[in-house]
């Protein structure tokens, strides 16, 4: 039987952990829930749990914080997160597993199924301490994202691109230098990939970089950048963007 706990700030999704546990894993004891750094240090040292089912973002801190916070690490843990986000190929490069929100049974299945292997804890110390020091660190390698005009190829560090506008088959990008550039490519070219890296399309027109959004207008649906463009939300994209806010 293993033994594990839960630490998520939201009510809801302990429940449905819990309840997807109770179905799908008979033989996973969950030991108690938490919903902040506090609590689930308390939690951690009077349980002793084989498994930490743990989210990233508490209201008083970080799942990272409350690590570093713990003496020895002699558990399992998985991080639970609610969208992509840099930390997640430092996850899969120490091999620490994480699970994304909504959280979907098999994969929660899967990772316990993966704990339930794991016989080198004493290793799991090591693998943690890298990937904390990985997330205290600067990328040392920028993402770079290259753009193509009809008479020039833009190597272009993604961090500087502050939103995408679609015009037919071509796409403007705006950048955090006030300069904008004009690529002989749709939109959809480069959306799944931006997407990646903390960026949000709330529009079929438009893709925006979260780091640069400075207000969200809802009465007329309109999102002010930190360059002070006003770019329109879409209805379809209006409920989603308000869920991604509560997680940043």
């Amino acid at each position: 039987m293993i033994k594990l706990v839960i630490i998520d700030d939201e009510v809801r999704s302990r429940d449905s952990i819990h309840q997807m546990l109770d179905n799908y894993c008979n033989d996973v004891f969950v030991a108690g829930e938490a919903g902040s750094v506090k609590d689930g240090i308390r939690l951690i040292e009077e349980k002793s749990p084989d498994v930490v089912l743990l989210d990233i973002r508490l209201p008083d801190g970080s799942g990272f914080d409350l690590l570093r916070q713990i003496g020895k690490i002699d558990f399992g843990i998985i991080f639970i997160t609610a969208y992509e986000e840099y930390a997640i190929k430092a996850f899969k490069f120490n091999a620490i597993d994480y699970i994304l929100k909504p959280i979907d049974p098999s994969d929660l299945v899967n990772c316990i199924e993966k704990s339930k292997k794991v016989v080198e804890r004493e290793n799991i110390q090591d693998k943690l301490q890298i990937l904390l020091d990985s997330l205290d660190m600067p990328s040392k390698e920028e993402k770079v994202i290259v753009l193509r005009t009809n008479d020039s190829v833009y190597p272009v560090n993604i961090n500087d691109i502050i939103r995408c506008e679609s015009e037919r088959n071509y796409t403007y990008f705006y950048f955090t230098n006030g300069e904008k550039l004009l690529v002989s490519k749709s939109m959809r070219e480069y959306a799944d990939e931006l997407v990646k890296h903390n960026f949000f399309r709330i529009h079929q027109s438009h893709v925006v970089n979260l780091r640069f959004i400075k207000r969200y207008n809802k009465e007329d649906a309109t999102c002010i950048l930190k360059d002070n463009s006003l770019v329109p939300v879409s209805w379809r994209k209006r409920d989603e963007l308000l869920e991604l806010f509560k997680k940043l």
